[in-house]
Formats: structure tokens, C-alpha cells, sequence
């Protein structure tokens, strides 16, 4: 067996790849996300299926994560047509199994072949002209796969060795096609397609460039013809003659839907002036805007776009460049997730200047001029662009007459209604009755018909237009004064920092008066009143107003919703949301998920913690027990901090503060000691006995280790890199006192055992 390195025969984008077994993959190595949420303009409405790989895709080598499995692209069609030929002669099923094996038949397949003209087979009359033949190609079409689909591990391509078929082997598989006297036009077709393919896999690829141009001409222009032509031109790659090779290219591009992923995958992009140049040599216009489309693929989408339409103003390849073009437009001026702006008259006069103002006056020339393929497309994508540059009653004209052109297929009309809406929106510079009566049908179609539909697989872009939507409406209701209708349009948490903000939205909320768009908004507003009284009880808590937490915490009732990420309807449980361990137990150790893990012989809700604390301190204050009252008291106020066990309790949906990192606005509470502070205090006041007081050394220890956190490291945005290089031993003032004044206490002992860190300090201080 000949074999060369891969070093030689791998050219990245050669045929000797791309028609090989492997699969390649472009894809986003996170996850996916929808194309949705980046752009406003689906180019599935406006181009067929076979350009869907070629769409616009900023973060893949193809759109919607395409891949090409060139082993088995054409497998079913294979099947499908050997079956039609052999007219029942041999079950489809078995015709599949033959066909698309790898080696299992093989065996089986050399003793097919030596029986022909003997007897019965399998089942098979091998006297039957067209068994006959189809027992013919599986012999040779198996040998010739040996060789052409030797896949690699494309992550070791430096140290593989491809598998060449030696040229004497193609010379043999030449002869069968030569000698054979059958007018049979299907099985012909077939053998000289296998001799192609066994030339382009061999130690000779050349040949096939021989081969082919002696007999193509006898040839139906079907897929076997340009997948044959393909190798032709992979085999002038091979060799460096990129001009020839994108000629053929091109050809196959134009001339088969099926294979323009792998035309345009191998073709070699070249300076315009080379581009110019080849495009003179090809005859005729179909082609040559072919070899313009790819070239725009790869760079200046407009600038090709133009050649094509040059070229031929009828071309569909010019829909496809068209929506990249758009696409990429869209890359960018929809920027508004990353960015925000103070007023909508900065949003538009930021956006005018960056899309390419001459290809956009050049696309709203030819539209006008009428000469294309799809005149709806560029109708629409003249509007579009024209609405970021402030034309609104010239884009109403353009999806006005693009409705007309349309073929209206549901993807157009609803493209054509969501630019519509993108329109009148950015018109809007008072929200007024009237403002809301021009957008109210639109949004309520989004919100009650297009969403409640849509699948992963749905490819109508709506969801960027719907965000940009609230976020601009927001902007306007924020200009007019109007904050409730600000947050509810396009919520920002920290409109509920200020208390008046969370009245003015109970408020609204509960007022019977709203208009149809407000209703909208409300219904699909993703916070309700018990998020906004849970919240307040929250808040109070911390300031140690208890008896005002408890009556919002009571107004808190648990509310049925709708998973925004799986579609399934929960409770909120709210007041009575179950807090995990007992959040008046001050342990040595803080180890959260062993609290948590523990059995509760008294599990607190919300708003029993509240009624509790509540309790104690009415007991406090009436002198009852202070000590056991003020440390209980005390560690709750510990334990619902991000120190403590009952993190639960803050979790609110308008905190939102559920990991390890805490936001600004939320630290001055969640990080915040105070209030421990004050009822360790209390009760080291009250304490009577060294046990007791040894208790609140330590105590008050953990504290000081708290604040040090969280001034040195939690306070930071970047915490998580800050300051770790700083001395983490500290001698807490509370460490000095139980050791200097309690170290004859049961409870002295208990912290030797189980604390590592006051080991370490009587270690180092020698006591």
C-alpha cells in the first residue's frame, strides 16, 4: 500500500478533506444561542434552503452551527435511487444495508461478485441485468471507499498518513467503465462517477482532470456530475491553481444547491483584481456571479454584491449576500444589550453614521431600478436600514410596496409586520394615547401569539426587536417622568432600592385604570407584589424594624408562575418559603451545609423567623432572660447575613442575590455586622457567668472576622483576586479575651477542639 503524509496531501480546504469521511464542525464550544437575540433580520424569509449554511453567522464558520458530513451527505439520496432502479428486485432495506456499510458486507460483496451470472443469491437473481450491475458497483465502490473515507482525528492531522488508492488500482476501475457495453444510462452514469472518485483518491490525483475532460461531455449535469467536477477542482487546488479551481468551484456552486456549502468551503478567496480578472474568462453570466458570491462570503459582501448585479441582476445568489450584508449591518448598530444611552435622541444620532451610508444608498438605487431576483428582499432591507438613519415614512413605503412583491409565506409577513412595529416605535417621542394605540396590536401579537409559539427551531427573529422595544419605550416613559412604567417596560432592580419606588409601583399596580398597553405590560411584567412586599420585609429586618417586616412579610402570599427557562408553572412560596437550618443556633464552626443537613426539630418560614425575633426581643426589652433573648436575637441577625445559615431569607427575586458574589447595592445589608453586633452586646452586658461571656468573646471574634472580609475582599469587584496575597491571620480582639480571661472555661476547650484557626493563634502567641 502507497501511502504520503497528511503533511503533504492536507491543504486546508482541499477537496482531498472536504469529500472525505470527516465531519467539521463551526460552532460556539459554550452552547448555543439564538440568532434572535442578535439581530432583527432572518434570512431564511428571503433565501432558499441550500444558502442556509452561508448566512450570516458571527460566531460560527457557518450559520445555525453547520457542519458538513461528507461520508454521508448523499446516502439517503443513494438509497433512494438504487431502489427506484432496481424496481423491487431487492428489498430497499437490504440496498441500504449494502450501500451505506462500511466494511461488515464485504465478504459478502466478493462472493456476490463471483457468482454473477451462477445463481441465486441472498435472494438476489444474479442473472438479472440490473442485480447485476448493482452487485458491480458495490464491488467496486467498496474498494474505492476503503480509500476515500479514511477519516482522522482532525486534532492529529501532523502525524497522519492518508490512504491512498495506488494509481494502478484507478487504472482498473477506469477499464470496467471503458469496457462496459450497456446503454444503461443510470448504471453508466454511476461507473464513471466511481472512476472520478477513485482518480481523486489515489496516488495520481491529476488524472481525474484528464479523465474528466474526456468524458463529461457524454454525462447528465446531475449531483454525480458536479460532485465529479468538485474533484476536478480540488485536484487544481491540490496543485496550487487556485484561479481554475474557484472557476470550477463556481460552477458547482451555481449549478448544484446541494453542494454550495462545499463549493464555497474550498474556495480560495483572491484580491478583487484576480476575482475581475477570472470572471472574464468564465462564458457564461450564472457562473460568474457564482464565483462573485463566494468572494463575498469570505470579504466586502457589498462590494461583490454589486459585481453580481452587474453581472446578473437576476440572480438569486444576490438574495443571499444581500442578507449578510444586511447582517452584518445589524453587527453593527444593535449593540443596545451591551450599551444604554441617556435620552432616544442620542440612541439615533449615535447609530446614523455607522451603517455603510454608500452601499445603503446604492441598495435603496437598485431597488428602485426594480431589476432582481426577490425585489420584496431588497425592498425590505432598504426600510430597515433606512429606519436607523431617521427616513420612517420612506421605510413605511418600502414594506408598503414589499408586502405587494411578497409571495406572503407567514416568515415574510411576519418579518415585514416586527420591521413595522421597529418603525413606529422609533417614531415615538411621547408616549401618549395615541402613541399606544399605533403600537398596542403589534405588541400584543409579539406577547400572545408569537411567543407562546415559538420553538428553538422557529428562525423569525423577534427577540432583540422586542428588547430594544422596552428598553427605547423605557427610555421615553423615564424622559416623560414616568419611573413605574420605566421599570415595568424594561425592569432595572434598582428602581426598588428607594422606598417610594416600591410604593408608587404597589400602587400602580393595584389600580383599576390602566390602559390597554400598560395592562400588556403589567400582565407580562415579570415581578408582582408579594416580590415587592417580601422585599420590604427583607429590608426592614435589617434595620431592626421587625414589627413593620412582619406586616409586609404577612402581605407576601405565595403566587403561581410560569418558569421563564422550562415553561412549567410553581409556587412562590414567599412568607412561607422554609428557611433551611435554625437561624438562632450560634455554632463554633460555620458550615452552612452541615446546618442545613442537620435534622430541624423546629423549622422556621420567613415570616415565623420574623415572629420569632420579634418575640425575643419584646422579651428583651420587658428584661426577661436578656442573655439567652440577645444571643438568640444576635445570631439571627448573623445568620440571615451571607455569613450565616439562613441565607434563604434574603433570597428575593428583587434582591437577587442568590451566589457568592454580592452587588454594591445589596452589601450594606447582606455584609452588614451591625446588627449582631448590637445584640452580642446586649447579651455580653447581660451575661452573668464565664461560660456566658466566654461564649461572646468568641462570638464577637467571628464578627471582626466578617468586617474584615468583607472590607478587604467583599467590597471589592474583584474580590475573588484582591488582597489574597495579605496576611489571612488576624489576632481578633475576641480571641485575646477567651484566651486571656476564659481559658478555665468548658467553652474554652469546645473551641480548642473544633476551631483550627484559635489553635493556630494560641500556637503563635504562645499561650
Amino acid at each position: 500500500m502507497i501511502k504520503k503524509s497528511l503533511k503533504k496531501w492536507c491543504v486546508v480546504g482541499s477537496m482531498s478533506l472536504i469529500l472525505g469521511s470527516g465531519v467539521y464542525t463551526y460552532g460556539c464550544a459554550d452552547g448555543w444561542w439564538s440568532y434572535s437575540s442578535i439581530s432583527n433580520f432572518t434570512p431564511e424569509a428571503f433565501a432558499d434552503e441550500s444558502y442556509k449554511p452561508l448566512f450570516f453567522a458571527p460566531y460560527d464558520r457557518f450559520y445555525n452551527g453547520g457542519y458538513m458530513d461528507n461520508a454521508t451527505m448523499f446516502d439517503e439520496d443513494i438509497v433512494q435511487e438504487w431502489a427506484t432502479y432496481l424496481q423491487g428486485k431487492i428489498d430497499q432495506d437490504q440496498i441500504k444495508d449494502f450501500v451505506l456499510s462500511t466494511s461488515s458486507h464485504a465478504t459478502e460483496i466478493d462472493q456476490l461478485y463471483a457468482n454473477l451470472n451462477k445463481k441465486q443469491s441472498k435472494g438476489w437473481d444474479l442473472k438479472d441485468d440490473k442485480v447485476k450491475n448493482f452487485v458491480t458497483f458495490l464491488y467496486h465502490a467498496k474498494a474505492i471507499d476503503a480509500h476515500s473515507n479514511d477519516s482522522y482525528s482532525y486534532w492529529d492531522y501532523e502525524s497522519y498518513v492518508a490512504n491512498l488508492m495506488h494509481e494502478g488500482q484507478a487504472d482498473k476501475v477506469e477499464k470496467v467503465y471503458k469496457n462496459l457495453k450497456s446503454k444503461d444510462a443510470f448504471y453508466t452514469n454511476r461507473m464513471w462517477f466511481q472512476v472520478m472518485k477513485a482518480k481523486f483518491y489515489s496516488t495520481n490525483r491529476a488524472s481525474v482532470i484528464t479523465f474528466f475532460e474526456q468524458t463529461a461531455a457524454k454525462q447528465p449535469k446531475n449531483t454525480l456530475y458536479y460532485r465529479g467536477l468538485s474533484y476536478v477542482a480540488g485536484a487544481y487546488y491540490q496543485d496550487g491553481d487556485y484561479e481554475r479551481s474557484n472557476a470550477l468551484y463556481a460552477e458547482v456552486f451555481n449549478g448544484s444547491p446541494a453542494l454550495r456549502q462545499v463549493a464555497l468551503y474550498n474556495y480560495k478567496p483572491m484580491e478583487t483584481t484576480r476575482v475581475k480578472a477570472l470572471a472574464q474568462t468564465i462564458p457564461t453570466k450564472e457562473v460568474q456571479a457564482a464565483l462573485w458570491a463566494m468572494q463575498g462570503y469570505y470579504s466586502h459582501a457589498i462590494e461583490a454584491l454589486k459585481e453580481v448585479v452587474a453581472v446578473d441582476s437576476k440572480s438569486p445568489h444576490a438574495n443571499f449576500l444581500l442578507t449578510r450584508w444586511v447582517n452584518e449591518q445589524e453587527a453593527a448598530i444593535l449593540a443596545y444589550r451591551e450599551e444604554t444611552f441617556q435620552s432616544s435622541k442620542d440612541y439615533f444620532k449615535s447609530l446614523k453614521n455607522k451603517i455603510d451610508q454608500p452601499g445603503l444608498e446604492w441598495v435603496k438605487q437598485t431597488t428602485k431600478e426594480g431589476h432582481v431576483d426577490n425585489l420584496a428582499l431588497w425592498q425590505m432591507a432598504s426600510g430597515y436600514l433606512a429606519i436607523f438613519q431617521g427616513q420612517y415614512q420612506e421605510a413605511d413605503l418600502a414594506f408598503a410596496q414589499a408586502k405587494k412583491d411578497a409571495k406572503g409565506n407567514e416568515l415574510i409577513n411576519n418579518q415585514l409586520r416586527l420591521f413595522g412595529l421597529i418603525n413606529q416605535v422609533s417614531q415615538i417621542k411621547k408616549i401618549d394615547a395615541q402613541a399606544e394605540q399605533v403600537i398596542l396590536a403589534d405588541m400584543q401579537w409579539i406577547y400572545n401569539d408569537i411567543i407562546p409559539n415559538a420553538t428553538w427551531e422557529d428562525p423569525f427573529r423577534y427577540d432583540y426587536a422586542l428588547h430594544w422595544i422596552r428598553q427605547y419605550l423605557a427610555t421615553i416613559y423615564q424622559e416623560q417622568g414616568n419611573s413605574v412604567m420605566s421599570e415595568i417596560v424594561f425592569s432595572n432592580l434598582d428602581f426598588y432600592s428607594k422606598v417610594d419606588n416600591t410604593v408608587k409601583m404597589e400602587k400602580f399596580l393595584l389600580s383599576k385604570n390602566k390602559t390597554s398597553l400598560e395592562q400588556l405590560m403589567v400582565d407580562k411584567y415579570e415581578y408582582n407584589l408579594s416580590d415587592i412586599y417580601e422585599r420590604r420585609a427583607i429590608n426592614l429586618f435589617y434595620q431592626d424594624i421587625i414589627d413593620e417586616a412582619i406586616v409586609e412579610m404577612k402581605k407576601a402570599e405565595p403566587v403561581r408562575t410560569v418558569s421563564k427557562y422550562s415553561g412549567d408553572t410553581y409556587e412562590k412560596s414567599y412568607k412561607n418559603t422554609v428557611l433551611l437550618g435554625n437561624p438562632f443556633n450560634g455554632k463554633i464552626q460555620d458550615c452552612n451545609d452541615c446546618d442545613h443537613a442537620a435534622k430541624q426539630s423546629i423549622q422556621y418560614t420567613k415570616l415565623d423567623f420574623l415572629v420569632k425575633v420579634k418575640e425575643m426581643q419584646d422579651k428583651i426589652a420587658n428584661g426577661d432572660d436578656r442573655f439567652n433573648n440577645a444571643l438568640l436575637v444576635g445570631n439571627a441577625f448573623y445568620n440571615a447575613t451571607y455569613y450565616g445559615n439562613a441565607r434563604v431569607f434574603y433570597y428575593n427575586a428583587l434582591v437577587n442575590e442568590y451566589g457568592n458574589s454580592i452587588s454594591p447595592a445589596e452589601r450594606k445589608y447582606l455584609l452588614n455586622m451591625s446588627q449582631a453586633k448590637k445584640y452580642y452586646g446586649i447579651a455580653k452586658k447581660a451575661a452573668t457567668t464565664k461560660e456566658q461571656k466566654a461564649k461572646i468573646a468568641y462570638l464577637e471574634a467571628k464578627i471582626e472576622r466578617n468586617e474584615f472580609y468583607a472590607n478587604q475582599y467583599h467590597n471589592r469587584d474583584y474580590y475573588w483576586g484582591a488582597g489574597w496575597d495579605d496576611p489571612m491571620f488576624k489576632k481578633w480582639k475576641g480571641f485575646q479575651e477567651l484566651a486571656t480571661q476564659y481559658s478555665d472555661t468548658k467553652y474554652y476547650q469546645e473551641v480548642i477542639k473544633e476551631c483550627g484557626y484559635f489553635r493556630t493563634y494560641l500556637a503563635k502567641n504562645k499561650m
